[in-house]
């Protein structure tokens, strides 16, 4: 703590003391009390001027003194009390001074660690295209094997391996997202149709039917995240289909969005699952497939994706009947104002 500060805090006590110290002299000058002995004037001055520096610097003194302790603590990162701090103690003061003392620190651990999470980010984009090599070069393979039963065999592993490899990648991106969205217009049976097209293999392996209609509408999103959050959706179905499963694909349009209504056959979800299935880490129950195993993050990355989009998404169940997602696109002038929020 400064003498600058200190001043500013004492200026009235300050003003006030030159104004008694002038009132004296005015004093004595104008009743003639010391006429012809200026000089003792000048001395009476001096011991005033003498007393009250003496006593403003003893007061400064004992004013840094009582910062000295909270503010030490503080630098040092000391556990202080209120024993350690002075009754008239300013606590305005040293509660900002903690404020923005701890708002500095916290700034610099999150600086570290969006450093770390992009680091982080940075060695699993890597480590995908490193590990994506291989697997193609094994799908080439694959196409020369002439038993059919092992080659179907294999490339399911593959394609299993192509899918958990691309939900690391889009799983580790998600928590940055707002960073890499690149809104535009898309056309909705279109993105379906890559959707479709990209788990192929399990639905024919499963031998599930794919329905499509009314999907001629344009919708403002981003295709790689929404081509993301639509292979979860398949895949989740595909996990949890029964004998004679199929997928149904259709477009609803109302006054504020467009809706992209997503309907399998599966087990379906219990009532009481129905408000946890995009919670972090639920896997509810097991289907009849086995192809993949639950690891509970699908939907809760779709979700959060789908946020940060200005999209949103609802499900709705009955057990052994049907699960229904619902993803809406909200229009242009809605979408603004959602985004804004």
């Amino acid at each position: 703590m400064n003498i600058k500060r200190f001043i500013n805090e004492k200026r009235k006590y300050i003003i006030f003391n030159l104004i008694i110290l002038l009132f004296i002299n005015v004093y004595f000058i104008v009743l003639n009390t010391l006429k012809g002995r200026m000089e003792e004037i000048y001395y009476l001055d001096l011991i005033l001027v003498i007393f009250y520096i003496s006593a403003f610097f003893i007061s400064y003194k004992e004013w840094k003194g009582r910062y000295n302790t909270p503010y030490k603590c503080i630098e040092d990162d000391i556990d202080i009390t209120i024993a350690d701090i002075e009754e008239d103690f300013i606590a305005e003061e040293i509660m900002s001074y903690i404020i923005n003392k701890k708002d500095s620190l916290y700034s610099e651990i999150i600086d570290v660690k969006d450093e770390q999470l992009k680091d982080m980010e940075e060695f699993i984009s890597r480590w995908v295209h490193e590990i994506k090599l291989p697997i193609s070069e094994l799908n080439m393979i694959i196409d020369r094997i002439d038993d059919a039963e092992i080659s179907i065999s294999i490339k399911g592993e593959t394609e299993k391996m192509n899918f958990l490899v691309n939900s690391v990648m889009y799983g580790s991106r998600a928590t940055a997202a707002a960073e890499d969205i690149f809104i535009a217009e898309e056309k909705l049976d279109i993105l379906v149709k890559k959707a479709i097209k990209n788990n192929a293999f399990f639905l024919i392996k499963n031998r599930i039917e794919i329905k499509m209609s009314n999907l001629d509408y344009s919708v403002y999103t981003d295709a790689k995240w929404i081509l993301y959050v639509l292979d979860q959706l398949i895949n989740n179905a595909i996990k949890y289909s029964k004998e004679n499963g199929e997928i149904k694909f259709w477009g609803e349009e109302t006054d504020k969005y467009i809706c992209l209504n997503i309907e399998d056959n599966g087990v379906g979800i219990k009532k009481e699952d129905i408000e946890r299935v995009f919670n972090k880490g639920f896997t509810g129950n097991n289907g009849r497939n086995t192809t993949y195993k639950s690891t509970g993050m699908g939907l809760y990355f779709s979700k959060k994706i789908l946020d940060k989009l200005g999209n949103s998404i609802e499900v709705q169940s009955i057990k052994d009947e049907y699960t229904l997602f619902k993803i809406k696109f909200h229009k242009i002038s809605d979408y603004v104002n959602i985004t804004k929020m």
